[in-house]
């Protein structure tokens, strides 16, 4: 019993400060206090640590309020693509077409959930209520997604949305 005492206080003993792994330390651009990594927030002053962004950004204002215009129906994202001085812009360019594939696949989701609708309705009972329950979670799940789009768009941050994203960013190039 003596010798499972001391294994397990071993155990929980502290680590030696030489570690094979090197610890990534940052400082707080504000207070300048060590931030360890993994951090989203500063433990001293609490603002929020800013890590180096590999995501591309809209240069301009406008670039960003366009990018966000794109996402109101595809056609001023078919505008977009076609007026040569927006066209220039690889920031509008990459959400007009994410915008354009994105209400393409709303469109192909709204004739699923009609069929799963008309094939619910059928079961006795409860199918109409399912039906109804599943039209309500995908409308309610496409409009949040229309809206992160929008609003990163207007931040001027590139959002990718899977399988889409990055087939507008190959044609945006």
């Amino acid at each position: 019993m003596a010798m499972t005492m001391a294994a397990c206080s071993a155990a929980s003993a502290p680590a030696s400060e030489s570690s094979i792994i090197p610890r990534s330390i940052m400082n707080c651009s504000y207070c300048h206090a060590e931030i360890p990594e993994m951090r989203a927030f500063c433990p001293e002053c609490g603002q929020a640590v800013e890590q180096f962004e590999s995501e591309e950004r809209a240069r301009d204002l406008q670039a960003a309020v366009l990018g966000a215009l794109a996402y109101l129906t595809f056609l001023p994202a078919l505008l977009f693509l076609i007026i040569p001085p927006l066209r220039r812009h690889s920031f509008v360019r990459f959400h007009s077409w994410q915008s354009i594939f994105f209400a393409v696949l709303s469109l192909l989701l709204i004739v699923v959930v009609r069929l799963l609708f008309a094939l619910l309705s059928l079961l006795p009972g409860i199918g109409f209520l399912l039906a109804w329950l599943c039209v309500g979670v995908v409308s309610i799940a496409v409009v949040i997604v229309w809206l992160v789009l929008v609003l990163k768009a207007a931040l001027g941050r590139v959002y990718q949305l899977p399988w889409i994203g990055a087939q507008a960013a190959r044609l945006a190039g």
